[in-house]
C-alpha cells in the first residue's frame, strides 16, 4: 500500500537488513499538493546515504530551472555555483521557511511553533516543498 506507512516500513526493512553501503532517497513530487493545484513549487529531489550519512543531494527546480546541489564536505551549489546560507546575524532578520503535514495531529503544535516564532522573526513562510525551503536557505 502507498503512503507514509509503506515508506516507513521500506525504510526501517532496508536499515534492518541493508543489502548495500548505500541508500538511495528519493522525492519525485516534493510539494505534491503544490503539483496538484498547478503551483509552481514542487519539484524531484534525490540523496544517496552511504553507510547511513547522507553524502549527496540535487534538488531541481524544473520551473525556475535551478539546480541545487550537495555534497558531504564539500558546501552547495546552484547551477553549479557556490552558494552560502545568509549573512542575518539576529533572529529578528530571519524569515524562517515552515510546513506542517495535513493532519490535525500536528495543527496544534504546528500553531504553537508559529506563535512563539512570530513575534521575533522577521516572518513565516510556508511554500509547501519542504526541499525547496531547504534550498533557499542558502
Amino acid at each position: 500500500p502507498p503512503g507514509k506507512e509503506a515508506s516507513a516500513a521500506a525504510l526501517d526493512g532496508m536499515l534492518r537488513n541493508p543489502t548495500s553501503d548505500f541508500l538511495w532517497i528519493v522525492d519525485p513530487i516534493d510539494g505534491t499538493t503544490n503539483f496538484v493545484h498547478g503551483m509552481p513549487l514542487c519539484m524531484p529531489s534525490v540523496a544517496v546515504a552511504y553507510k547511513g550519512a547522507v553524502v549527496v543531494g540535487v534538488i531541481y527546480d524544473p520551473h525556475r530551472n535551478e539546480c541545487f546541489s550537495a555534497k558531504a564536505g564539500h558546501g552547495a551549489t546552484l547551477n553549479g555555483d557556490a552558494i552560502k546560507v545568509g549573512e542575518q546575524s539576529s533572529i529578528g532578520d530571519a524569515v524562517v521557511a515552515m510546513g506542517s503535514p495535513p493532519a490535525l495531529e500536528s495543527l496544534e503544535m504546528s500553531l504553537r511553533g508559529v506563535q512563539g516564532l512570530m513575534p521575533v522573526v522577521r516572518t513565516i513562510r510556508m511554500l509547501g516543498s519542504a526541499a525547496l525551503m531547504l534550498a533557499w536557505v542558502a
